[in-house]
């Protein structure tokens, strides 16, 4: 019977809201979406509804388009962060670096002062954009010139990919997505004793996206529990609500991501009480209100 142990654990950990503890501590989201496909299951007032739920009190969201970040950050008023992101529409996500206008528009955007920050932006390793592309260096010039964080995505095997752009900016703050999606710890290591602009959130390393590192027992290594306790001070925890992520374009189907939310955020809750309670507290809330108190301040 015990080969079935990992799977009852699943079961719970995907299940059951109160695995954790009975009250749930306060807990900043840092990577939301709430797209327009979303949009088609939840409104954003179920969707600020699901947050307070899971007693989250600050998260941070992009949308394509943006405006959809935008109603759902009116829908909660005051505590969900706005970001702007280049994929103004829904069929440039993967040729958003060829069209000049991602510029004009993001430094619009921007100076509106609704959005406070740039992002989700993907580079591919393979695909694009190159790190000399116009368009994305356009882009890190504007967060550097409006003193705004970027949310990018890299998909690349070897951490030097981000190296290269850490280190041209290094008075932009990144909030690297995914921990580098696929990187371990060592690689991690090198890329932020390197780079003290970068900090990282841990949305979708789970077993329902791509980069989960848990062991069997849904245990923390001891190399990944080593790595958040060196670098506890710049990790940041975030939900990624889209599901069937691997699948760029379903046009056939809306995305159901808030429909597992629950699942997704029990998984974090659960890994990081194995956490010393001084670490667990800053990867669930206080690093976030760090990172982003200026947008707190003037939403407020």
């Amino acid at each position: 019977m015990w080969r079935f142990l990992p799977i009852l654990l699943l079961l719970l950990l995907s299940g059951c809201h109160s695995v954790t503890r009975p009250a749930l501590l306060p807990f900043a989201d840092v990577h939301l979406h709430y797209n327009w496909d979303h949009d088609e299951y939840f409104t954003p007032a179920e969707a600020v509804e699901q947050l307070k739920q899971h007693h989250v009190v600050l998260a941070a969201v992009s949308s394509v388009p943006s405006d959809f970040a935008l109603k759902l950050a009116d829908a909660g008023r005051g505590w969900i962060v706005p970001f702007y992101t280049p994929y103004y529409h829904a069929a440039n996500r993967l040729n958003w670096f060829f069209d000049m206008q991602v510029v004009d528009k993001t430094r619009e955007a921007l100076a509106s002062g609704r959005f406070f920050g740039i992002g989700e932006v993907h580079l591919v390793a393979g695909v694009g954009p190159r790190r000399d592309n116009a368009v994305f260096l356009g882009l890190l010039k504007l967060a550097q010139e409006f003193e705004v964080p970027m949310l990018i995505h890299t998909d690349a095997a070897d951490y030097r990919y981000m190296l290269s752009i850490c280190r041209q900016y290094p008075n932009v703050r990144f909030q690297w997505a995914h921990a580098g999606s696929v990187l371990q710890p060592t690689d991690l290591t090198k890329l932020m004793q390197a780079c003290g602009n970068v900090w990282v959130d841990l949305s979708a390393r789970d077993h329902w996206h791509y980069g989960y590192f848990l062991d069997e027992q849904y245990r923390l290594p001891s190399d990944w529990r080593d790595w958040m306790i060196r670098f506890q001070d710049r990790i940041m925890v975030g939900i990624d609500p889209v599901w069937n992520a691997h699948q760029i374009y379903r046009w056939y189907e809306a995305d159901q991501g808030w429909k597992h939310y629950a699942r997704l955020h029990n998984y974090h809750r659960n890994w990081m009480q194995q956490l010393p309670p001084v670490v667990e507290r800053k990867l669930r809330l206080t690093n976030a209100q760090r990172f982003y108190d200026y947008a707190i301040q003037k939403l407020k």
